[in-house]
């Protein structure tokens, strides 16, 4: 009997060390359950596609007022386009083939090539993307990525171009059994339309005018000596450039007739032009402030005055008035997500 109550006692702190056990299990399940349901909402219940990634990848500069219209796949697409394509503006079709292949001669490059600012890219699975353009030899890919930009310094994309680049990236999908979908501007008229309105309104060459005073002339080697200790360098086109820390161009110096100065053809120059390509300079309101400082450094070493139209002298009102439209031009374009002196927009004001 003794013998008995020592194995019951015995199993009873087997069960209980069991039951404990069971419990801890139970407990390290629901922990294990709790911090991956947080990761899932985290994940914000991602689709399960070969295309998905984190949406923290996304940048600012790829943040749309029309991101809710994409799913996640289209939306990590986007966060990772061939180097100098836009979704901003350019037109952009993705295809994806039901599978691999080797058959480049299907993509239609050469009425693609054709299209004014048109790129065709390919890649297989996640590889980066492989611009077609120079191809030679056989490549292997399962997707194809397609654009058209909307708009340059001429105007929108012509109702011809449009239509050929539809019925192309048709023809391709078709050609290579793929399906397709619109990343960006699939209404590409419409799209283009409004672009170039955006266009026209922001494309402004802001042009302050320096002549001499009592209506003289610039002596020429002055000026020289000036343009060259002010740091103007000549650059391909004869103009002589200002150029920011990171040699990107901020302004130029030319003629009163918006040439390039020539001093041996033009020993009597009565007045010069500071001009800014507003489109196309990083910074514009800092820009447009060391341009002011440039001209200030002119006006002690040559005695020369900052005139409007008329020849008459800008005063410090003037020069707010203008800098305040350099700054509404640059918050504009940024609003639109097209970075004045960005690539992006030096293809667009191309």
């Amino acid at each position: 009997q003794i013998k008995l109550t020592g194995l019951i006692t015995s199993m009873s702190d087997i069960q209980f060390a069991l039951t404990i056990l069971a419990v801890i299990i139970i407990l390290i399940m629901i922990i294990f359950n709790w911090i991956r349901l947080i990761q899932y909402r985290k994940q914000n219940h991602a689709e399960k596609s070969f295309l998905y990634k984190d949406e923290n990848g996304l940048s600012p500069e790829e943040k749309n007022p029309y991101d809710h219209d994409l799913s996640i796949s289209e939306k990590y697409l986007l966060s990772n386009l061939p180097k100098d394509i836009y979704r901003d503006i350019d037109a952009i079709a993705f295809i994806r083939l039901n599978k691999a292949t080797h058959a480049t001669s299907k993509l239609n490059l050469r009425d693609f090539i054709e299209l004014p600012h048109a790129h065709c890219f390919i890649r297989r699975n996640e590889d980066e993307w492989q611009s077609t353009e120079g191809l030679t030899g056989s490549a292997s890919f399962d997707q194809i990525l397609i654009a058209i930009q909307l708009v340059d310094r001429q105007g929108p994309i012509s109702q011809a171009h449009t239509q050929t680049f539809r019925m192309l990236s048709e023809k391709t999908k078709n050609d290579l059994d793929g399906s397709l979908i619109w990343l960006s501007h699939s209404n590409i008229e419409e799209d283009a339309k409004e672009l170039n309105q955006f266009c026209a309104l922001v494309d402004h060459m802001m042009t302050l005018t320096l002549i001499p005073k009592n209506n003289g002339l610039f002596d020429n080697e002055k000026l020289i000596e000036t343009l060259k200790t002010d740091g103007f360098k000549v650059n391909k086109d004869g103009f002589h450039e200002f150029k920011g820390r990171d040699k990107h161009p901020l302004f130029r110096v030319t003629s009163l007739n918006q040439q390039p100065l020539s001093f041996n053809l033009d020993p009597y120059i009565q007045g010069i032009l500071f001009q800014m390509d507003l489109p196309l300079t990083l910074s514009c309101k800092e820009s447009f402030d060391a341009m002011l400082e440039s001209i200030t450094n002119f006006q002690k070493e040559l005695e020369c005055m900052l005139v409007d139209s008329n020849k008459k002298e800008l005063n410090v009102n003037h020069i707010e008035r203008i800098r305040y439209q350099v700054e509404k031009i640059e918050n504009q374009m940024v609003a639109k997500n097209i970075i004045p002196g960005s690539s992006c927009a030096r293809r667009l004001f191309s």
